[in-house]
């Protein structure tokens, strides 16, 4: 399957000091930069910079686009989800109103404001459409475990909360090939599958880029515990049923919809795993209780 991702664009053509940087071509950093500069032709230079993110598609086919303002010294000017209906360059006419009216100091006064009604939702609806409103993300993850032998790993997971608010629910399932530890004259061959249940807490975007994010998570994990003898005159199989715990750091990359991320996982489990040569009990091999995985997954919003 072939996703395709917005392409960043950049531009770092100053105008009047706001560097504009948007992450879809509609609208485009240009188309906003173009309709920015007679606007703010009478503002000093402020070098501020401007993120410009597709943020997915609101009511009545609009289309929803989140816009930022912030500082040289990292501070944020402001920060607002705009609810947008009508062509690449109507889109673009609005957001630069927008910032033109963020950038210049009558924005700060609350008789000083812009009627943006024609283009998009009154500030007051957001707000309240924001505290209703759930975010359900998809992801999907590749890894490997370094522990008690390489392993491939793979996970399914799906992350619900509130949009706008830093904590969220996340549950999984994992899965991984085989590693095997010596037990002479053989070896025993083990792997784990389980679920996990969670929550997490998901930080702001960071100062040097409205598409960054860091968040945790830790949570409850049920699965089994499935070995198998090899290289014996008799090997035998078991399954276990296991539980423990699991938390996890992970690092996002937004990208409108979708989301790219990289991530490290440490899981450990409550009972001790040991497997006995029948013939000869002073034969054994502990199987690890601590794992760690890192992580490399791609997850996509689909209700928002």
């Amino acid at each position: 399957m072939v996703i395709a991702f917005p392409i960043m664009v950049a531009t770092l053509v100053a105008g009047n000091g706001i560097d504009v940087r948007s992450a879809s071509d509609c609208p485009s950093s240009e188309a906003i930069q173009a309709r920015l500069r007679p606007l703010l032709s009478g503002v000093g230079e402020a070098d501020d910079t401007a993120w410009v993110e597709a943020a997915g598609s609101g009511p009545n086919g609009r289309s929803e686009l989140h816009v930022r303002l912030v500082r040289p010294d990292a501070s944020v000017v402001a920060d607002r989800r705009l609810s947008l209906q009508g062509g690449c360059d109507e889109m673009a006419d609005t957001v630069a109103t927008v910032l033109a009216a963020w950038e210049t100091p009558q924005a700060s006064q609350p008789s000083q404001s812009i009627d943006l009604s024609a283009h998009a939702i009154p500030p007051t609806e957001p707000a309240r459409a924001t505290r209703r409103r759930t975010d359900l993300r998809l992801g999907a993850s590749g890894g490997a475990g370094f522990v008690g032998g390489a392993a491939a790993t793979g996970s399914l997971e799906l992350l619900v909360g509130r949009a706008g608010s830093h904590a969220q629910g996340r549950a999984a399932v994992v899965g991984q090939t085989s590693r095997d530890r010596n037990l002479d004259p053989g070896s025993v061959v083990w792997r784990r599958t389980h679920a996990s249940l969670g929550l997490g807490w998901k930080a702001a975007a960071t100062s040097w880029g409205s598409f960054w994010q860091a968040s945790a998570d830790a949570g409850l994990l049920l699965g089994w515990l499935t070995a198998s003898g090899q290289g014996f005159p008799a090997n035998q199989r078991e399954d276990v049923f296991e539980y423990g715990a699991g938390a996890a750091l992970r690092g996002e990359r937004s990208l409108g919809g979708w989301g790219l991320w990289l991530e490290c996982r440490a899981s450990f489990w409550a009972r001790p795993e040991r497997a006995v040569l029948s013939n000869s009990p002073s034969s054994t091999a502990d199987l690890p209780r601590f794992e760690v995985v890192a992580a490399l997954g791609i997850s996509r919003l689909v209700i928002h």
